[in-house]
């Protein structure tokens, strides 16, 4: 079905939902497939394929009466416990309907997985009721791993299931082919007809070798943004990544680096999120494999919210980088109080605000070395990247779904080199990279990502001159690639000074014309202007919200906002700020 099909049944799912057919159930299954829809539009999820048939039919009858009344969750929030031990087919705690209180996938409640019994009877989605099928999805389309492919053990009864998922990687020991090395055990509890997940550890422990384990919280424990993550250490100098998802879509919530642990130390994370709104959520753990970087080890369990993220700032108000700390301001530019814990690590240079954390660069010297992120209403700072030795991170990006990429630029010995760093990507704990190996060529400002999730979008300064060059994160290694992310624009007219992408993932960039400051849209050949400030400064910082309202600072300290169409607003009150976001 294509994309403009997509969008027609979302459309007509939320006219529907003002309506009050309370006698129109939607199928377990079908809800999914809506939810994935809203949650990540442009992912095509395989195990949800043969959903969609059954999804459209509910949404057609739902149509037919005007309505239709879609409760993801039903009223069985209340219901989930906490279990007494971490995943295993051996603990099977349930809620007083009999649904396993540590289950998650592919459904959370009850209600969900009646719902689908009805479209199972009828024969829609068979593979719920296979354990293999199930891991694997869960797996490969819900964790996206899709090379975690090969089913190399499994343990079923009739209740329950332990499903060994392995991943082919080159293998020293025999020669220049491939073997597989487990990577997961995934925990799964049979339910009526369907089999539920209920967490996964890791298929790496051994007598000798503990494995990735998580030791807080409890699996199906409560918690709420920051959450700290923490586990027994193992090996020699492993890493780890914590993330917080949605309990039944792919969506991203938040993540954190646990840095370098083992050799005796254990690890710990804290993770700032924004919660889903259905209350239900899984910490997955992950470690690359020393072998080639990809995937090594999984681990994950439930977690469910107890509240709403920690206050952020009023309606339309912003947050900007003011004497050393983050601030947040109204909509008007007045001072609100800093965020606390943002001054944990030294003096602040840079802010973003991405899917409901802050993310932030920061350092006790001339070289802010780390970036670091923390939840909107402030708290415990995690550290997400550090730079090389020698090198300061001077620009960076979050994606919606917490993809990082930053440039560093050399300090010191290294003075005059550079690096543009994708961590997502390629081999080891520092990903892939494309060396500057003499500046200029630079990155000016920030390196932005299209939405698309692989390419990367930066003002490349030449020397005098420069243009928006557009990055292949997965490959390339030329500091100055051929494609230009905005072939419309000449830098003649003004020299960039701050590029962002909009929530719509369109591309804006702030130039110094030499008579003013201009904010403009990059959509196609045509740039057009969305702000403009008599001003001649030079940008140093830019964002867009979701109306399309602008927000800009230059180097001086001073902030603008406007809107296409409007007239600029000098924030006058929002003195001494070089860094801002909505």
């Amino acid at each position: 079905m294509s994309d403009d099909r997509d969008h027609l049944i979302e459309q007509r799912l939320r006219d529907a939902l003002s309506a009050t057919a309370d006698n129109v159930q939607p199928g377990g299954d079908g809800l999914m497939r809506i939810q994935q829809r809203i949650g990540e539009r442009r992912s095509q999820q395989r195990w949800l394929r043969p959903v969609l048939v059954a999804g459209s039919v509910v949404v057609v009858a739902a149509i037919a009466v005007g309505g239709v009344a879609i409760a993801r969750h039903g009223g069985n929030n209340g219901s989930v416990g906490v279990g007494d031990k971490g995943p295993s087919t051996t603990a099977k705690p349930v809620s007083d309907d009999g649904f396993p209180t540590q289950g998650f996938f592919p459904f959370a409640t009850a209600t969900e997985e009646s719902a689908w019994e009805q479209q199972f009877a009828n024969g829609h989605s068979p593979w719920i009721s296979d354990p293999t099928a199930v891991a694997t999805s869960w797996v490969q389309n819900y964790l996206k791993q899709s090379d975690v492919s090969d089913v190399s053990n499994q343990a079923i009864t009739a209740t329950t299931a332990d499903v060994t998922l392995s991943r082919k990687i080159p293998s020293a020991s025999h020669g220049t082919t491939s073997a597989y090395s487990p990577v997961t055990v995934v925990h799964l509890v049979k339910f009526n007809n369907a089999w539920i997940v209920t967490g996964a550890s890791s298929a790496q422990a051994t007598s000798s070798h503990g494995g990735l384990t998580i030791s807080s919280p409890a699996p199906g424990s409560t918690g709420n943004s920051p959450l700290t993550v923490d586990g027994p250490g193992y090996g020699a100098d492993e890493r780890a990544t914590i993330e917080v998802r949605d309990a039944e879509t792919p969506t991203l919530l938040g993540q954190a680096s646990t840095g370098m642990f083992g050799n005796g130390n254990s690890w710990s994370a804290t993770v700032p999120f924004q919660p889903s709104d259905d209350g239900f959520g899984v910490i997955v753990a992950t470690v690359p494999s020393a072998a080639d970087g990809g995937v090594g080890e999984i681990v994950a369990q439930k977690v469910v919210f107890t509240q709403a993220s920690p206050a952020a700032v009023t309606a339309g108000g912003f947050y900007g980088v003011q004497g050393g700390v983050i601030e947040r301001f109204s909509a008007g530019g007045t001072p609100q109080g800093p965020v606390t814990g943002s001054d944990s690590h030294g003096t602040v240079a840079e802010v973003h605000d991405s899917a409901g954390s802050l993310y932030f660069t920061a350092g006790t010297s001339r070289c802010p070395s780390a970036l670091y992120s923390m939840a909107i209403g402030g708290g415990s700072a995690t550290t997400v990247a550090a730079a090389d030795a020698g090198y300061a991170i001077t620009g960076f990006d979050v994606s919606p779904a917490g993809r990082l990429v930053y440039f560093e630029s050399g300090c010191g010995p290294q003075a005059g080199k550079g690096k543009l760093v994708f961590p997502a990507f390629g081999h080891g704990p520092q990903g892939r990279a494309i060396d500057f190996p003499s500046l200029p060529p630079v990155v000016g400002g920030d390196p932005v990502w299209e939405p698309d999730g692989v390419h990367v979008d930066a003002f490349v300064r030449t020397g005098m001159q420069g243009y928006l060059a557009r990055y292949d994160a997965t490959s390339g290694t030329d500091p100055q690639p051929s494609t230009n992310a905005c072939p419309g624009y000449d830098v003649n007219n003004g020299m960039p000074g701050a590029i962002t992408t909009a929530p719509d993932g369109t591309l804006y960039i702030a130039v110094q014309t030499g008579t003013s400051m201009q904010v403009l849209r990059c959509a196609g050949n045509r740039p057009t202007v969305e702000l403009s400030v008599s001003k001649n400064g030079t940008p140093s910082s830019v964002s867009v919200d979701p109306s399309g309202k602008v927000l800009l600072a230059d180097v001086d300290g001073e902030v603008w906002s406007g809107k296409a169409g409007g007239l600029e607003t000098a924030l006058t009150s929002a003195s001494g700020v070089t860094s801002v976001t909505w």
